[in-house]
């Protein structure tokens, strides 16, 4: 019985005990503290690139196909939340030039540099006169 009496006089002891009070940060713990949660938040949460793909590619291949007449970037963008690394994948292939322009100048410098007047020029010369031009000037 007094063993009883005893435990219930201690836990009440602990009980009315006040807290232990943190020791205080410094000013410079204080700047540097949101940043070093985040740390050790992102260390303890991540998983190597390689199970993270995997993990997506698993996941995307149980989804069922999109309709052709549906937009990709548009359900990719959508997706963002979902697979972060294939969504930053598919826009760097999804991405389209948004006019012919360049690619048609440098027809139009080919064509300048293979011309009649030089229909005896190599190849190779070709191909420096129409980077230097395209790249120096």
């Amino acid at each position: 019985m007094q063993s009883e009496n005893e435990a219930k006089e201690k836990n009440e002891d602990e009980q009315e005990s006040p807290p232990c009070k943190l020791p205080r940060k410094t000013p410079l713990e204080e700047l540097f503290a949101e940043e070093e949660a985040q740390n050790i938040v992102s260390q303890q949460s991540s998983m190597s690139i390689k199970k993270r793909v995997e993990r997506e590619l698993q996941i995307y291949q149980e989804v069922p196909p999109v309709l052709m007449s549906e937009d990709p970037a548009a359900w990719w963008w959508k997706q963002q939340k979902n697979y972060p690394l294939l969504s930053d994948l598919a826009f760097s292939y999804l991405c389209v030039q948004a006019s012919s322009t360049p690619s048609e100048r440098v027809f139009s410098t080919a064509g300048d540099t293979i011309c009649p007047e030089r229909s005896r020029i190599l190849p190779e010369k070709a191909d420096m006169v129409i980077f230097l031009n395209k790249n120096c000037f």
